[in-house]
């Protein structure tokens, strides 16, 4: 909530100060005769009339979802954006008349004042944009980040006309129609800018790469995924909705909605300004399962199993392939903590989920013990055996199979 009415504050501020600098030009503009002035009096009025549009965009964004529009009114921000684009182009065809004009012969008289008055035009627009541009950026605000370029492209156009007076009070007074031009250049360049973001948010086109490889990051650092199918994610307003398919490990539904749970509070605490996340979570066809025991030596199948799990010399991690439940990998990883006085246990446990497996075979039960926290997190089985070797399990889970 705070941030909607810093963004609506910006607004406010934008209109008063933008409607402030439209009369004083406007009126300097009438008492020198300079039609520059007056054209650049007229700019400032339609960032007048864009900065209302922005507040009524925020205040319409604001509101609650309803029955009707069950996403939010957020889109209402792009909408105001769109119209904002069109405001700068009718600027810079303003300017480009103005300037093709001016060409001609004018007479402008208290020259002074005007100058004085293009030139602190140029100061306020400019402070005004960057504070504009500062607020929407740290609020991800499509519709106040558009004004900011609008109201910068009014200080660009307050340039023009001041380069214009001072170059008619030395005597060049087509400088100020060849600046106006160049500055016209500009200001339809950020108009196709603003456009072309707004139109893209309201057709729903996706976010960028690198938004989009940054979700994907995030997601992948989580224990219990496995595989990730696809990531989706769009833009409404300042708002991002993302889908999501990714594949797991877990059959039981209420794990599986654990883990869902927390990919949704992990993306929304590393990415801002996310509404909502859609996941649809498929299970993993697993080609072989994984499994480590806690062993006193590497000898193979004959290796003998540790009856400490956090003080084992080895640990052994072995593949069954789940098609014919054949033995297809085996290798023996070293316990490096075995030998610390406290968390031996946690450190072997945090080593094991580095590996990815499925499942741990102990002979002690490690129920309630550190290890045992971490193990379950990463969404890692469980099971005792009585079993003196390797071999003896694998026997003992090809029975079961």
């Amino acid at each position: 909530m705070i941030r909607l009415e810093r963004d609506k504050k910006a607004a406010l501020v934008s209109i008063g100060v933008s409607a402030f600098l439209a009369a004083i030009k406007y009126l300097i503009g009438i008492l020198s005769g300079s039609i520059a002035l007056i054209a650049d009096a007229i700019h400032s009025l339609t960032d007048v009339i864009s900065s209302i549009g922005v507040f009524i965009g925020l205040k319409i964004s604001s509101r609650e979802p309803t029955k009707e529009f069950p996403y939010g009114f957020y889109k209402a921000e792009n909408i105001a954006s769109l119209f904002l684009a069109l405001a700068i182009f009718y600027a810079g065809y303003e300017i480009i008349l103005t300037s093709i004009e001016k060409f001609e012969a004018a007479i402008v008289t208290n020259l002074l004042p005007a100058i004085s008055v293009a030139l602190i035009s140029v100061v306020i627009a400019f402070l005004l944009s960057r504070y504009k541009l500062k607020v929407g950026r740290e609020l991800n605000s499509p519709s106040l980040i558009a004004d900011g370029q609008h109201t910068r492209s009014d200080a660009l156009s307050s340039v023009a006309v001041f380069l214009g007076l001072v170059g008619y009070y030395f005597g060049f007074s087509s400088l100020d129609a060849i600046a106006g031009i160049l500055v016209s250049v500009l200001i339809f360049r950020a108009g196709y800018e603003i456009l072309k973001d707004s139109v893209k948010v309201l057709l729903d086109a996706s976010i960028g790469n690198e938004e989009l490889n940054r979700i994907r990051k995030v997601i992948s650092e989580i224990y219990g995924v496995r595989e990730i199918h696809y990531v989706k994610a769009r833009s409404s307003g300042k708002f991002m909705f993302i889908e999501l398919d990714i594949h797991t490990n877990l059959k039981d539904l209420e794990r599986a909605h654990q883990l869902s749970d927390k990919i949704e509070e992990r993306i929304k605490a590393e990415i801002e300004n996310v509404d909502r996340v859609l996941i649809h979570m498929e299970p993993e066809e697993r080609e072989f399962i994984r499994y480590a025991v806690p062993c006193t030596e590497n000898n193979g199948s004959e290796s003998r199993v540790s009856g400490h799990f956090g003080e084992s010399e080895y640990f052994c991690l072995f593949d069954i392939r789940t098609a014919d439940n054949e033995l297809t990998d085996m290798q023996f990883l070293k316990n490096p903590y075995r030998t610390l006085e406290k968390r031996k246990g946690l450190k072997a446990a945090e080593l094991l989920v580095t590996r990815k497996i499925d499942k741990l075979i102990t002979k002690e039960s490690i129920a309630q013990k550190s290890a045992f926290y971490v193990l379950e997190d990463a969404y890692v089985e469980f099971a005792e055996t009585d079993a003196d070797t390797i071999g003896e399990i694998i026997e003992e889970i090809n029975k079961v199979d």
